[in-house]
């Protein structure tokens, strides 16, 4: 299915954009605790504990990389600065918003991360396990979000997809469309 170098060069590129994604997911709930101190406190003890998440699945990318030859994204300032301004936006729009916004960005992550574990099984079956653990606590994010914001609101699409077209363009653009050619192989088997 992939040469080595082919299967290699693609767990570097997974891991430096979930890397970069966790990044970008500790932006954006850092924004959001900003926002959410004065405005709608009851959610901050999930915002912080969801914060604590991010920080270890980024520390867990970042500790299986030199193993694989990975390096961080080059483009890390972008995901900063993308989730910190993400994060900003939608806590304006209230506990609403940032529910939207952590449904859109998980639900995106979540098709993202299945097809990496599929390819990871045969290829890096520890790297497999871990993105196994870490999809289950994005899975947890993902239902709590959802549970806390039901909207069907023509506001609520519009932000949501929003939300998901800026998270598949900046993994489209850090795994240099390895996501996409790996969508498509596993799509065929």
């Amino acid at each position: 299915m992939h040469s080595d170098e082919d299967t290699s060069r693609i767990i570097r590129r997974l891991l430096r954009v979930n890397h970069s994604g966790e990044h970008g997911a500790v932006a954006i709930y850092s924004s959001q605790i900003a926002g959410a101190k004065k405005r709608y406190p009851e959610i901050l003890p999930w915002l912080e504990e969801t914060l604590s998440h991010e920080i270890q699945h980024r520390a867990a990318f970042l500790d299986a990389m030199p193993a694989r030859n990975a390096k961080p994204c080059r483009a890390m300032y972008v995901w900063k600065h993308g989730g910190a301004v993400l994060g900003w936006i939608t806590s304006l729009f209230g506990k609403s918003g940032v529910m939207i916004c952590t449904a859109a960005v998980e639900r995106t992550v979540h098709g993202h991360l299945v097809e990496q574990i599929a390819f990871l099984r045969t290829n890096d079956p520890q790297l497999a396990e871990t993105v196994s653990c870490i999809l289950s606590e994005e899975d947890q994010h993902l239902e709590a979000a959802e549970r806390q914001h039901n909207s069907n609101s023509f506001f609520a699409k519009l932000l949501s997809s929003v939300v998901s077209l800026a998270t598949e363009t900046l993994i489209l653009v850090s795994t240099r469309g390895d996501s996409l050619r790996l969508r498509a192989k596993l799509s065929k088997s």
